[in-house]
């Protein structure tokens, strides 16, 4: 019970978070202070999330976070080089460290996102399939409400500033295979946690889309 409880405030923590992240969006003394911080914080709060979502005691997770990481980040690389598997675009500065031109935090966020879309299809049907559509589009969902925010601070910028469509067709078979792999290898490990973040970072786009 106590256990719990902690969980709880923990969640209402992950909201209040990303809200008062979003309001320092819209004040210009600490907008520069918000995108400075951006990928530290992104780092700090997916810790804290694997932490509490109790994830990082199962050895198979671990595994497949690490590669899911690796397979993600990899596809982005390509994709930032070659303009084949997303459409052609570039990253800003505001995401922090490169390697290869994409930011690191960029493949660990990707899990994220993939886990939250997840653990909700997972809450709704336990059915392989629907799972693995529902995290397929639920991510498709969380990019079209992210893409005007991120484009707007500089996260990235597409080619004559449009968003293809190829793009979300690519984040619909990435979360799909991954959801599918998550599933086949009995990962087993969900988190309510996951959940929550996912809803968190999809307000907090919402939010600033009106900025």
């Amino acid at each position: 019970m106590e256990k719990q409880k902690t969980l709880n405030i923990f969640h209402i923590i992950i909201y209040i978070f990303f809200a008062v992240g979003a309001a320092g969006h819209f004040i210009a003394f600490t907008k520069p202070v918000m995108l400075y911080m951006t990928p530290y914080v992104l780092a700090i709060a997916g810790v804290f999330v694997l932490g509490f979502s109790g994830s990082i005691k199962n050895n198979k997770f671990i595994l497949f976070f690490i590669i899911s990481f690796l397979m993600t980040f990899t596809l982005e690389v390509a994709g930032v080089k070659t303009g084949m598997i997303f459409g052609k675009y570039t990253y800003g500065d505001v995401l922090g460290y490169k390697v290869a031109a994409v930011p690191v935090i960029i493949g660990f966020n990707w899990i994220f996102v993939i886990l939250g879309a997840l653990n909700i299809g997972i809450i709704l049907s336990r059915k392989t399939l629907f799972v693995c559509l529902a995290a397929g589009i639920l991510s498709v969902v969380f990019d079209m409400l992210l893409e005007p925010a991120a484009i707007n601070l500089d996260y990235w910028s597409w080619h004559n500033n449009v968003v293809p469509f190829q793009n979300y067709t690519a984040w619909f078979i990435i979360s799909f295979i991954f959801a599918f792999s998550f599933l086949y290898f009995k990962v087993n490990v969900y988190s309510k946690t996951f959940v929550h973040y996912f809803i968190a970072q999809l307000m907090f786009f919402i939010i600033l889309n009106y900025y």
